[in-house]
C-alpha cells in the first residue's frame, strides 16, 4: 500500500461531509485576523480586501472553520494573494 499525500479537494469534500473543521491555506486570514496584521481597524481592512478583490490581487476562498470550542464548524469567508488568473 503507498502512502501518497491526500488530494486537497477530496480532503474539502469529507471535510464538509463529515461537518469537521479545515485548515485554511497558508496565507489565506479572515477579514478580522487582517486588520491585526495589518495594525488597522476592521473596516479599513474589509475595505483593503475589498479593493484587493476588484483589483484581482486577493482571492476569497471559504473555509469550515470553529471558532470557539463549544461551537461546530461552520463557512467562513478567508482572504489571500490570487494564486490563480482573474476570470475575465
Amino acid at each position: 500500500m503507498s502512502h501518497r499525500k491526500p488530494d486537497a479537494l477530496l480532503l474539502r469534500v469529507m471535510a464538509a461531509i463529515h461537518k469537521t473543521a479545515e485548515k485554511p491555506a497558508p496565507g489565506f486570514r479572515t477579514i478580522d485576523q487582517w486588520a491585526v496584521i495589518w495594525k488597522c481597524k476592521r473596516g479599513a481592512a474589509r475595505e483593503y480586501v475589498i479593493k484587493g478583490m476588484q483589483l484581482g490581487v486577493i482571492e476569497e476562498r471559504t473555509y469550515r472553520v470553529t471558532t470557539r470550542k463549544d461551537a461546530k464548524p461552520y463557512p467562513m469567508a478567508h482572504y489571500g494573494e490570487m494564486t490563480r488568473p482573474k476570470k475575465t
